[in-house]
């Protein structure tokens, strides 16, 4: 019959539990690595965005109902 001394009970769990706090992070670092535009993406990704402030911006200075009032 085999016993293990609580050291070596310790230091299996340990060992195990480090692999898994080294394999969680390398997944969390791809999973970053991937939500991260790559330089060439980013200006594309600027006049988007700019071309999408400007198109609420007109939007907002509209009248709620234009073409709807009538002349009095």
């Amino acid at each position: 019959m085999n016993t293990f001394a609580p050291a070596a009970i310790h230091a299996a769990a340990h060992t195990a539990h480090t692999a898994e706090l080294t394999a969680e992070a390398a997944a969390w670092r791809l999973v970053r690595d991937a939500a991260i535009p790559t330089a060439p993406a980013l200006p594309a990704l600027r006049n988007r965005l700019g071309e999408a402030l400007v198109s609420a911006g007109i939007r907002l200075m509209r009248p709620a109902h234009s073409g709807v009032h009538r002349p009095a």
